[in-house]
């Protein structure tokens, strides 16, 4: 039960710090960045990590609870810098413009 709430929360929390992310920019700041999405799963197993860490360019991300994120980035070149505990962190750079669905692999400690 506490692990179904704890879940649940963490996807209300990215769901409404997401939401507004959009509506808060200048239609200059909007023009100047692209929305990407991406999956983290466990690199042994293939299993979703719900509530992952997901930095982008100074912004924090979580994980929903089937291990997907999006996020707002700059139109460069840009790290996404992946992390969760019992997991060795990962990051991955990626090009706004060329890049497919990420699936980002964790692998356990």
């Amino acid at each position: 039960m506490k692990k179904q709430f704890l879940s649940l929360l963490i996807l209300v929390c990215s769901t409404f710090a997401f939401a507004g992310e959009t509506t808060n920019l200048k239609d200059s700041e909007k023009a100047n960045t692209k929305i990407v999405s991406g999956k983290v799963v466990d690199k042994q197993t293939g299993e979703e990590l719900a509530g992952v860490e997901v930095k982008i360019a100074d912004k924090v991300y979580l994980t929903d609870l089937n291990g997907n994120f999006s996020a707002l980035i700059p139109t460069k070149n840009t790290t996404v810098a992946v992390s969760f505990v019992s997991y060795n962190s990962n990051a991955v750079e990626i090009n706004p413009f060329s890049y497919q669905a990420l699936v980002i692999e964790l692998e356990s400690k």
